[in-house]
């Protein structure tokens, strides 16, 4: 009966882990906030078909990142355009009026996308919640910020307690645009980051400033910003370490190289939730743009990653992020836990599961396989590098990039336990104690029945 209910899953490619919408289309995470007990996940979401489309903000909410409540939509598009990607802020102070002292707003910060006679326009505007996010209603003064640009986009809002004041952040194209303001609906200009080496056709999205602590509790600033190409051939979640100053962020001396935050094809538009006490939760969307609208459907197309709390490391090479699957999840997936040995073939007990597997040697290589497919995990503490290869899964008719292999090179002195957990349509790999994380879709025609480590597999040939 289990394989069975196991083979529907597959047939219909719904994870169980991971969240997906009902139905339709699902991209960017929106508007990502803990509030009053509940993690709120909003969404770029197109209910009526599979594919992007007019843009609304869906809307779930769970406790523990595995039991989700599907709720209504959140924003609609309306006659300024359709629903972009933005963020969502708990006006303590009730900055903006759209609330009260005893009664604070929520207000999201997105943007509007406008194409009109030929010309496209982005510019950002706000809607506010007075019940929790339950429901929204426009600002009547919308646009609140409006430089007249094709590609402006993807605010990030945070409150800057040192000086007071809401600090925003914007990509334009390939650079990031920062403003301040004392009451979330007028603007003043800030400074201006872009990195150096881009590409002439990359283009930057979805970025997010955040605060982490080492293990020795130093904080320093962390500027993610998903990158992208316009073939999307090269697209990936890259991040800065550096200074905040409250009116823009200078990268720290040393690490303008491009450092990504995972080696897999499918995390992008990652984001943070706001009102987590401290804690820094990440969650993207996991997918890439290369091939998002030709992957298998069954209603619905699209789902998020596992969401991640995320630390700093201090190496010799400099601070790097560390990400470590968000504990509410871990504790209740714990049921599916599976340790596999070295040097062995076991049965696949518990499909989707998590699986912790550790190395004897300097080299290790871990499987999954069913008669028809194979999933393949190499890692090599000689060199510090891992692969994930998911070409034996098939995939070519969705385009060149999706057999590519992932890598990463990590520290050789790394903790060599892997930490993988594998869903119906992917898997994610935690490597070198949360230095090297990859995040990739697969598509099989049945479950995987078999994991074969180390020296096992070379006596299978």
């Amino acid at each position: 009966m289990y394989r069975e209910k196991l083979q529907e899953l597959y047939d219909r490619h719904r994870p169980v882990f991971h969240y997906t919408s009902k139905a339709g289309w699902i991209n960017d995470p929106n508007g990502l906030i803990f509030y009053e007990g509940y993690y709120h996940l909003f969404y770029q979401h197109y209910p009526d078909g599979v594919t992007h489309g007019a843009m609304h903000w869906g809307h779930a909410r769970t406790k523990d990142f595995m039991e989700w409540e599907e709720l209504p939509i959140a924003l609609y598009t309306d006659e300024l355009g359709v629903i972009f990607s933005g963020c969502m802020v708990y006006d303590k102070y009730n900055t903006s009026g759209f609330g009260s002292q005893d009664k604070p707003p929520l207000v999201a910060v997105f943007t509007h996308h406008l194409e009109r006679e030929g010309r496209c326009v982005q510019y950002q505007s706000l809607a506010y919640s007075l019940d929790g996010g339950m429901s929204f209603s426009k600002y009547g003064a919308n646009p609140v910020l409006d430089l007249g640009l094709k590609d402006f986009r993807d605010p990030k809002v945070f409150w800057h307690e040192d000086s007071k004041k809401w600090v925003l952040l914007a990509a334009a194209g390939r650079k990031i645009l920062f403003f301040t303001s004392e009451n979330l609906k007028s603007w003043t200009p800030g400074e201006v980051f872009s990195g150096k080496g881009l590409k002439p056709d990359e283009i930057w999205e979805c970025p997010d400033l955040v605060e982490l602590a080492d293990e020795e509790g130093e904080k320093q600033w962390v500027l993610f910003v998903s990158q992208n190409t316009l073939d999307y051939v090269c697209t990936g979640i890259r991040y800065f370490t550096g200074i905040f100053n409250g009116k823009g962020f200078a990268a720290e001396s040393g690490v303008q190289e491009e450092l990504f935050a995972d080696f897999g094809r499918d995390n992008y538009a990652a984001a943070t939730y706001a009102q987590t006490g401290g804690r820094v939760i990440q969650q993207g969307w996991m997918n890439c743009w290369s091939y998002a609208q030709k992957l298998p459907e069954a209603g619905f197309r699209g789902s998020m990653t596992l969401p991640r709390e995320l630390f700093l490391r201090k190496t010799a090479d400099g601070c790097r992020v560390i990400q470590k699957p968000v504990r509410e999840a871990e504790e209740k997936m714990r049921e599916y836990l599976q340790i596999v040995p070295d040097n062995a073939e076991v049965t696949a007990e518990k499909l989707p599961g998590i699986y912790k597997y550790t190395p004897a040697g300097e080299v290790g290589e871990m499987v999954f396989c069913n008669q028809n497919s194979r999933l393949r995990i190499t890692v090599d503490y000689t060199y510090g590098k891992i692969t994930v290869d998911r070409s034996g899964c098939g995939g070519n008719v969705y385009g060149p990039c999706f057999p590519e292999a992932g890598w990463k090179y990590f520290r050789r002195e790394a903790d060599r336990e892997l930490y993988v957990i594998l869903d119906v349509t992917s898997i994610e790999v935690f490597a070198a104690g949360g230095e090297a994380v990859g995040t990739f879709l697969y598509f099989t025609q049945e479950p995987f029945d078999r994991i074969i480590t180390g020296r096992k597999l070379h006596e299978r040939k």
